[in-house]
């Protein structure tokens, strides 16, 4: 990547739509959040406006310099600061109560000053209650577009999606579609606590045939954007399932366990050895920095289209990689890049057949969590891996959805942005799947899933590498006793049953001596 002063010191329409600019930025403590945050201070923009709830007792302001300090993706906060505390206003906000929960004070800035929305914010858990999520997602976005109707120096609210928003559908164009219920109604219902209940208990039919209330009300949450379209300069982007980095500001980095990186990091750690996948499936990852240089340019594309019917897909769907591309990429490092913090050796098989994986789950997962719990308590320690199972199988349930079908993703507004953008934009803000080169990228994956999610440094292979080779060792000596075990068993079977002539090797009489 360019060096920080070669950033800043260029110019382009992309570039300068930012300069000056102020933009409100929501979720800017999550993922995305933090990489559009980590960009926009290079930008030159006058001032962000980051909306942080207050967290466990700690201040929205001493979470984001905590975040600043802790987080490798802030490259340059070490050596300037300057770039980052001067331009960012905290803003103590909240998606999931009413209104955001904003002071009017801060409110009155926000109509003065903002230029650019970008809503990064959404609660991503799969298994939320319904109710919460409409909270969250659904209602947050409504209220912070009833802000943004104030603000009265408006170019672009831009809000985050899925492209599985419409999950249910084989093909997905870049355009509104009919939601299954009416938003607003939905929002009043999980507004009225003698609704709680019943909406808790009916939920499960509310969302079908989406897989999960999540992708549900961010199908739910586009709808409110498209009510608001005559009113705002509104746009859409709808990234897949966002991997690690794939170079800016640094390669491989993440912070979460989420999709496709889960199920790299429990492959890679002997803990996931069986999983429910269609290998021949097309793996709709996205690096995720294509998705925050993604979201940067569409907005400045969408400001200077406000009418053109701005929804853009953020997939990979013109570089395409399966799922058993990754796997046989993956398999080769499984014995050089070996986990520090792992539970056994990478075993890592797969099934397309649901009923398969559950039972083979019994033998790859249970029993031996139970064995590995055992031999905790008996050294005095807290039993902690059928705890860690139970995890496992609840995101291997949530994920079969997404493994085992595959989308047709339509991208033809978003190649006419990548189109739009000059040769110094495409070299500043990387963000074409053609550019993407899956070996390198999965390479650099396991490497950032190591190092910065693991807190593996990548000196320590000097010890695990010896390690897993005498773990390897042990393992083939225990398939040897297992599978021997077995064929004792089913000697011993069959001779109680009268069966032993099965196992008898039948005599050649054919020189008839």
């Amino acid at each position: 990547m360019a060096s920080l002063e070669e950033f800043r010191n260029y110019r382009s329409p992309l570039k300068d739509f930012y300069e000056g600019k102020t933009v409100l930025l929501t979720g800017g403590s999550g993922f995305i959040g933090k990489l559009l945050l980590e960009k926009l201070v290079k930008c030159n923009v006058a001032q962000i406006l980051l909306i942080v709830r207050r967290k466990k007792g700690i201040e929205p302001t001493d979470r984001l310099e905590q975040l600043l300090a802790k987080e490798p993706v802030f490259v340059n906060y070490a050596k300037h600061p300057e770039l980052y505390l001067p331009r960012i206003k905290v803003i103590e906000g909240d998606i999931s109560k009413p209104g955001l929960a904003i002071s009017n004070d801060d409110l009155e800035y926000i109509y003065s000053h903002t230029n650019i929305i970008l809503h990064a914010a959404a609660d991503v858990r799969f298994d939320e209650p319904l109710r919460s999520l409409i909270h969250s997602n659904v209602r947050g976005t409504r209220d912070l577009m009833t802000i943004a109707l104030q603000c009265r120096n408006l170019r672009i609210f831009l809000y985050i999606s899925t492209a599985f928003s419409h999950c249910v559908r084989e093909e997905i164009g870049e355009q509104f579609y009919e939601p299954k219920l009416d938003p607003s109604l939905l929002i009043t219902i999980a507004e009225r606590e003698s609704d709680a209940d019943a909406l808790e208990v009916l939920s499960g039919k509310l969302f079908e045939p989406w897989p999960n209330a999540y992708a549900f009300t961010k199908s739910l949450s586009e709808e409110l954007v498209r009510r608001y379209r005559s009113k705002l300069p509104v746009a859409i982007i709808r990234p897949s399932i966002i991997t690690t980095t794939k170079e800016d500001p640094l390669a491989g980095w993440t912070d979460n366990l989420y999709g496709f990186n889960g199920v790299v990091c429990g492959a890679a750690t002997g803990v996931l050895r069986i999983f429910h996948i269609r290998m021949d499936c097309k793996a709709s990852i996205v690096p995720a920095d294509t998705v925050t240089n993604s979201t940067l340019a569409t907005a400045w594309y969408a400001a200077d289209h406000p009418q053109e019917e701005n929804i853009f897909n953020c997939t990979t769907d013109e570089n395409p990689v399966s799922w058993n591309d990754t796997q046989h990429q993956l398999e080769k490092w499984k014995d050089r890049i070996v986990f520090d913090k792992s539970l056994w050796i990478s075993t890592y098989n797969t099934t397309r057949y649901q009923l398969v994986a559950d039972f083979l789950a019994i033998f790859y997962h249970l029993l031996p969590a139970l064995l590995f719990d055992l031999v905790l308590r008996l050294r005095g320690q807290k039993p902690q891996v059928l705890r860690i199972y139970q995890k496992v199988h609840r995101f291997s349930a949530v994920l079969r959805f997404f493994t085992n079908n595959e989308w047709r993703f339509r991208s033809d507004r978003m190649r006419t942005v990548l189109n739009a953008l000059s040769a110094d934009d495409q070299r500043y803000f990387p963000c074409d799947p053609k550019a993407i080169s899956w070996s390198e990228f999965l390479d650099d994956q396991i490497k950032g899933l190591r190092v910065y999610l693991m807190r593996d440094p990548m000196e320590s292979l000097k010890w695990t590498i010896p390690r897993h080779r005498k773990r390897q060792l042990a393992h083939r000596c225990l398939l040897v006793l297992i599978y021997g075990g077995l064929f004792y068993l089913a000697l011993y079977v069959a001779d109680a049953l009268g069966l032993e002539k099965l196992f008898q090797i039948p005599k050649d009489d054919s020189t008839g001596m």
